[in-house]
């Protein structure tokens, strides 16, 4: 009878050690984190100018808190030439987690005192157009395409001048239809009789006509 009772308890004891240690798995979530452009998110500056970034970001990291990006992490901005350029600010995490935004910039040889703002016609359907001057050769329109009657077309465009007769829009988000990738064959156009804007769109819910627009 001990002899049963010793070679049982060994056996207890050969399978408890075969026991495997159980594993916890900790699910650690994905931190809410962005980056915060402080000042306008586009700008205009003469050609020639200096610029130094008075505004720079917030970066919200993963702890709640915030780190303020003082100047941009990447630029392609020249200041010898017309255009727009975008200034960039990047920041991670202690794990890698990583936000960035931009901001644009234009660069004009336009005289700071033309102001082409004001309400606008679209030739082909009447459509008015809002034109608003926001800096120096920058402006936003409140429906690029001059498209009737659709309140998903009706919504903020910058776009800008970079000389007295030409017009050029940067790639950027729009609404539900989509993003704007270019603008051809922008150009300003004055007479004797009017003011006008013609531009042709890149966008994805856009055709290829040439869009003229009258200063009423």
């Amino acid at each position: 009878m001990k002899k049963i009772i010793i070679i049982m308890l060994a056996t207890t004891l050969v399978v408890s050690s075969c026991k495997k240690e159980k594993s916890t798995t900790i699910v650690v979530p994905v931190p809410t984190i962005s980056m915060e452009i402080l000042g306008p998110k586009v700008i205009s500056l003469s050609v020639g100018s200096s610029f130094v970034d008075s505004y720079g970001a917030n970066f919200h990291n993963e702890d709640g808190g915030i780190d303020f990006i003082a100047s941009p992490t990447s630029s392609n901005l020249d200041l010898s030439t017309p255009g727009f350029y975008s200034l960039t600010y990047l920041s991670k995490t202690k794990y890698g987690y990583m936000a960035k935004a931009s901001r644009l910039v234009l660069v004009t040889s336009i005289s700071p005192t033309k102001n082409y703002s004001g309400i606008y016609a679209r030739t082909a359907n009447s459509q008015t157009v809002t034109i608003a001057k926001t800096g120096t050769g920058l402006y936003t329109t409140d429906n690029i395409g001059g498209v009737a009657a659709n309140p998903d077309y009706v919504f903020p465009v910058y776009f800008g001048l970079i000389n007295d007769s030409v017009v050029v829009i940067p790639s950027q988000t729009g609404s539900v239809i989509g993003d704007f990738k270019s603008l051809g064959n922008g150009k300003l156009i004055i007479t004797a009789i009017d003011t006008s804007f013609q531009w042709k769109l890149d966008g994805s819910a856009f055709g290829t006509s040439l869009r003229t627009f009258v200063k009423q």
